[in-house]
């Protein structure tokens, strides 16, 4: 910098009205439009329904978690996996007199 100049009082540079704010915002724009147009075909086209059906195998829970969520839910209290074993097998006992 030239000896005497106060780099101090400087505004900043504006983006605003430049041709590079014009090709940001127009690439900002084909990013969009190109996933939401992407997502829509992923979704309702019929090419990837066998895709879609292994990928809903991954965000089903197993059903040992389904029954334990349902137990918390039921008020069962907070007990340790042992106790809610032993529970569980005096519940599958035949000799019981409520089985």
């Amino acid at each position: 910098m030239a000896i005497g100049v106060d780099t101090s009082k400087w505004k900043p540079r504006k983006i605003k009205g430049t041709p590079a704010a014009k090709f940001r915002n127009a690439l900002g724009l084909g990013l969009l439009s190109f996933g939401i147009i992407s997502g829509c075909i992923f979704h309702y086209a019929g090419l990837t329904t066998n895709i879609r059906k292994a990928a809903e195998v991954l965000y089903e829970d197993p059903i040992e978690e389904v029954e334990r969520r349902i137990m918390i839910a039921s008020g069962l209290p907070n007990r340790s996996a042992a106790i809610i074993r032993k529970h569980e097998m005096e519940a599958a006992r035949l000799d019981r007199p409520d089985a």
